[in-house]
């Protein structure tokens, strides 16, 4: 058993009481009627919970192959892969509001998925147009959320 672990989910667990009494303190409200409360005592519910179920995992013994070689653990990540999605995300923040949600999302998960996971362009675009086209549905249709239109007003 490392111990580190141990202090690790307790330090969780610590973080998720303070979130779920702060929830309790703005007021939870309903289901149907939820106050600014609401979310976050569930999240620090949830939290708490994950952080106990690894602390129990680890009590019984899934922690003693977990190793970590220190020269090993930056050794795997391609970083070229790591800066181009950063900064395709970088300026996907800077360009949203110019070019819009709809065209600016198929861009992002175009070069994402043609620069970094080097799909075929028509895979790329088929999985950009139906991702955009879903999200489009679930928040503007479906939440009635306001996104950006853009310089080409879609």
């Amino acid at each position: 058993m490392k111990k580190t672990f141990v202090i690790n989910d307790i330090l969780w667990m610590i973080l998720a009481l303070m979130v779920c009494i702060g929830g309790i303190k703005l007021g939870f409200g309903a289901f149907s009627q939820p106050r600014p409360g609401f979310m976050p005592l569930l999240a620090g519910l949830l939290l708490g919970l994950l952080s106990f179920l690894d602390l129990i995992s680890g009590l019984k013994g899934q922690w003693e192959s977990f190793r970590i070689e220190k020269n090993k653990i930056w050794a795997e990540i391609n970083w070229t892969k790591l800066i181009l999605t950063v900064g395709a995300l970088f300026a996907y923040t800077i360009f949203f509001h110019i070019i819009g949600f709809f065209i600016g999302t198929i861009i992002l998960l175009l070069l994402l998925l043609q620069l970094v996971e080097r799909k075929s362009w028509w895979i790329a675009f088929s999985i950009s147009v139906v991702t955009t086209i879903l999200f489009y549905l679930t928040f503007k249709v479906g939440l009635a959320c306001q996104l950006p239109e853009g310089v080409f007003g879609f």
